[in-house]
């Protein structure tokens, strides 16, 4: 089925035109933009969780009650390693958007189209990651809605 849809597209001989060009660089510049804005936040929330890992667990743990007194008993390591995955997570899915980006950018320029299919790679590998992150955390508020 993907062998006839791959040798469909390539009989139709696909050219960008200069109005999808355009758009392509629009499109590349704000996922530059943006992946970029969420690299510093996600360097933000690693500060500040390095920063106050032990104050937050503190404080965490006086609300919750002894009930999770096991979990925080080391301090705010746990918390930190918490903080730590997310910020991997965050930056991990950003750099797939940045890639694009910049594979975008330079298949534009060059006219290249391996980097040109390639970005539209990372695109859609950011597409389908955030959709599952999207889908996994939809389903834990649900299942917190019938607790």
């Amino acid at each position: 089925m993907e062998d006839s849809q791959n040798s469909l597209l390539s009989d139709m001989d696909l050219k960008v035109d200069d109005p999808a060009k355009r758009d392509l660089s629009d499109a590349a510049k704000w996922s530059k933009i943006i992946s970029i804005i969420m690299f510093v936040f996600a360097g933000i929330i690693l500060l500040m969780g390095i920063a106050g890992s032990s104050q937050l667990s503190g404080s965490v743990f006086r609300s919750l009650g002894k009930e999770y007194g096991d979990i925080f008993r080391y301090g705010g390591t746990w918390l930190f390693v918490i903080v730590f995955i997310v910020v991997v997570v965050i930056a991990v899915l950003y750099y797939f958007l940045f890639s694009f980006s910049a594979k975008m950018k330079t298949a534009l320029l060059t006219e290249d189209r391996a980097q040109f299919n390639e970005a539209l790679k990372m695109l859609k590998v950011f597409f389908i990651a955030t959709t599952v992150l999207a889908i996994l955390s939809l389903l834990m508020n649900i299942m917190n809605l019938f607790k």
